[in-house]
Order: C-alpha cells, then structure tokens, then sequence
C-alpha cells in the first residue's frame, strides 16, 4: 500500500512530494534446524512476514532565479521501520546467517538486520560483572546478546544548485543517522596490538568501567565497585580474536555525513555553436566521494561493508578502503 501527494506552488519555485508506504514479505524461504534423530541436518520451508512502513519526502525550493543567476536547494528524507511479524512454522526467533562474530537473528517483535553476539555478563541492574582479574566476564554463547542493528534510523540529503550565466554549480550532501554492526576486522587487529587504541595502558593502569568503556559501570562478582587495573594485552586478549571475539565489545555506529557529489560546469553559449551540428555543449568536472564531515565508524566507510544476499547485510569484515572518483563529463546535444 503507497499513497502519496506531488505538489508545486509559486510558478514551480516551491516544490513538495511526500510518499507513505507499508508492505509485508510473505512465503519467504527458510533452512530451519531438525530433530537429531531426524537424520537429515536442516529442512527448507516457507514462512516469514517481515512488514516495513515509511516515509519519503522531498522538498525542493527555488531560492534565487532570474536571467544571469539561479539557486535552487532540495532536501531529502527517508525513514522505514521494519518488524518481524512471523516466521516459519513452529519457530518463534531462527538463526538465518552466522560467522565467527556474530548471529544474524529474526525474532518475533523483533526487527530484520538485528545482530547477535557475545557480550558481557552483567547483574540485574545491567552493570558489566568482573572477575578477580579485573577483566569482564563473557556470556557463553554467540548468540546470547542482541549487539546491533544495521539498518540505519533515516536517511536524508541536501543538494544545492547554483547557476550564474553559463556556469552551473552543484553539491550533494548524503546524511545516514543510526544503524550499527560489530566490526569482525578490529576484534582480529586489537588483539593484535595493531590499532592505535590499543596503544594505551599496555603498561597496566586500565580499569574497566572507567577507562575501558566508560560508559559503563562494572563490578565485582560481590557487588562492589571495581577498582582492579588490568593491560590493554590483558583486555584485548580476553575480548578480541578471530575464533571468539566479543562482538560487543567491537560495536560501532554507522551515522556519517558525507560530500556525496561536486559538480563544476560550464556550458558553451548558442552563438559558439550556431553554425555547427551541436544544439547544445556542455564540460563539467565531477568529484564523487570526495569527503567525510563526519563518520561515526572512524575507521571504515559504512557503505564499503560485506552486502551479500544471504541476510548478512551490514558484515564488517576487512571491508575494502573507501575510493573517491574525479572525472570529466561531456555532453552535447544534436
């Protein structure tokens, strides 16, 4: 179901679109667990509703315009929510995709693109428990502990136009807010030693809770405060690795804002081309990519991430570096 409205005022200088959508996924296909006595491993089967709703909205103004000069700006926003209404037959959460670090889980109330993996014990107050070492202790099971979610809150985009006779400007700025993954490539590098976080406290004086994640609070297995320095060997050691990292201790957030794209034109005035087959030339210089504002993952790009069709969107495991393209474009018109 879609519905929506395409609006323009003020001799098109004010411009409004706005789009609500819902949709539901049936009947999709499952590889769900079997009985050991069962003798076979798996069993394929349908089932799934998976419902996602959102908005789109576009709006577009005309700031300046007259003979010699026009501005135009247009802004972008996009959000969509997605839950997980059913899945297959006698299953009420089901593990579609796993790798060393994490599980990728549908659960019933829950959402699709939600991360499981190994976290930190904690009390019934949520405080992360220690242990006499001072170091956190580990829930068993990879599964144990909703991490992520790598679908991000909203999206959204400004662009600005500009046009001054026959020179034309423009700028697209992307913006993605929300969305997180655990990140496979520093689990394996801060164990390490390699990352430039874990320069500190290799000489000890680290406590966890104050120092290692400060957001937290951490205590002992008797309740009180912890107060015991471990190294940045010692943490790393314990929460890092490529057979049983914590993925909890790798999360990192997905929101950047980004210089998208840069255009530099120019366009070849009709007398240039009056008495040629051309009705129309134009040279631009195109940058794409060029530069982070911001990046809340500091040190991957959040789109360079390991998108497979097996639900394991949003992977983060030794993701390529992040490429800038600068181009020239040319158009003509006959």
């Amino acid at each position: 179901m879609e519905v929506g409205f395409d609006s323009r005022f003020f001799d098109n200088r004010l411009r409004f679109d706005f789009t609500y959508y819902k949709s539901n996924t049936f009947d999709q296909i499952f590889s769900t667990p079997t009985p050991v006595g069962s003798g076979i491993s798996s069993l394929f089967q349908n089932g799934g509703d998976i419902q996602n709703r959102g908005v789109e909205v576009v709006l577009g103004a005309t700031i300046a315009r007259n003979d010699n000069f026009s501005w135009d700006l247009d802004i972008n926003f996009a959000r969509n929510v997605n839950e997980v209404l059913a899945i297959a037959d006698g299953f009420d959460k089901l593990t579609v995709n796993s790798d060393f670090i994490r599980d990728y889980v549908l659960e019933v109330g829950g959402q699709y693109g939600d991360i499981f993996s190994r976290g930190f014990e904690r009390n019934d107050q949520g405080n992360v428990i220690v242990d006499d070492l001072g170091l956190p202790i580990i829930t068993p099971g990879r599964d144990a502990v909703k991490v992520a979610n790598f679908n991000p809150d909203w999206l959204g985009g400004i662009r600005n136009s500009f046009r001054y006779k026959n020179w034309n400007l423009s700028a697209l700025i992307d913006i993605r807010q929300g969305g997180s993954v655990t990140t496979f490539t520093e689990a394996i590098l801060a164990r390490d030693g390699v990352l430039a976080y874990t320069a500190e406290g290799r000489d000890g004086g680290l406590v966890f809770g104050e120092d290692i994640f400060p957001g937290e609070t951490a205590v002992r297995e008797d309740g009180s405060p912890n107060t015991i320095s471990v190294s940045a060997e010692d943490y790393y050691n314990r929460v890092g690795g490529r057979n049983t990292p914590v993925g909890e201790a790798f999360v990192r957030e997905l929101s950047n804002i980004r210089l998208r794209e840069l255009v530099l034109g120019y366009t070849l005035p009709q007398k240039m081309i009056a008495n040629t087959f051309l009705k129309s030339a134009n040279f631009s210089l195109v940058g794409r990519n060029l530069f982070f504002i911001t990046n809340s993952a500091e040190n991957f790009d959040p789109e360079i991430v390991n998108n497979t069709n097996n639900n394991s969107e949003g992977r983060e495991a030794f993701a390529l570096p992040t490429s800038r393209s600068v181009g020239v474009s040319i158009n003509f018109g006959f």
